[in-house]
């Protein structure tokens, strides 16, 4: 009994550092697409999408812990200043390490997230300067589908 509380207590910890170094990920493309604090409102409500609803939950003032966690760091990473750069190793030297645990629909769903901030926050550049990577590091990991 002891080591399933453990267990779960070492799970829920780690499933909250995928959220958070999912913010940081969120945060660096947003970044580069020059998202402005103005414009977080905007980027919150796009990761509603995704992110904002519990599963099997259909109303609005539902907010999961995902996103929820998700928000907070792109706010902190945001007041804070952090450059893009900086938010993007973190998230790519947790994913390295943790690449087993990116399931093929967690990863098709950041791809989706992730050319959805590209797209919606249009900064006239010809690429985002993560994405290409983030492709690249997705696609190398135990669990590589066709990520696109």
């Amino acid at each position: 009994m002891i080591w399933q509380l453990k267990r779960k207590t070492i799970m829920e910890g780690f499933k909250r550092e995928i959220f958070e170094q999912l913010g940081n990920l969120f945060y660096a493309l947003a970044s580069d697409q020059h998202v402005s604090i103005m414009a977080s409102g905007e980027l919150k409500m796009l990761l509603k999408k995704d992110w904002l609803t519990e599963r099997g939950e259909t109303s609005d003032d539902r907010v999961s812990e995902a996103a929820h966690l998700i928000g907070l760091t792109i706010d902190t990473l945001q007041n804070e200043r952090v450059p893009a750069e900086q938010a993007y190793n973190s998230f790519t030297a947790f994913y390295r390490k943790h690449n087993e645990q990116f399931s093929y629909a967690l990863k098709d769903k950041i791809m989706e997230t992730s050319r959805a901030i590209i797209k919606v926050f249009s900064s006239g550049q010809d690429k985002n300067i993560h994405m290409e990577d983030l492709k690249n590091l997705l696609q190398q990991s135990p669990q590589s589908s066709e990520v696109s």
